[in-house]
């Protein structure tokens, strides 16, 4: 957790990182080849984290947790 004790909110895009597919909130950000799972409507969807990247977000004053996914079926 950070300093706050609250959970980091990273963005999680597309394969190719241009389309933002939801926000979630993360103890600590996955790396590249972890594998992520999602309850949607009670199915698991599981995405493989491809990239991993920090935009910055000048008007918050930080830096902004991103991952770039691809669906597993």
């Amino acid at each position: 957790m950070n300093r706050e004790g609250a959970m980091a909110q990273v963005e999680i895009y597309d394969g190719e990182g241009d389309q933002l597919l939801f926000t979630g909130g993360f103890d600590f950000l996955p790396r590249v080849g972890e594998s992520i799972a999602r309850d949607a409507d009670g199915y698991f969807h599981y995405y493989e984290v491809i990239d991993v990247w920090h935009r910055e977000d000048p008007e918050a004053g930080r830096f902004q947790p991103c991952l770039a996914v691809k669906i597993i079926d």
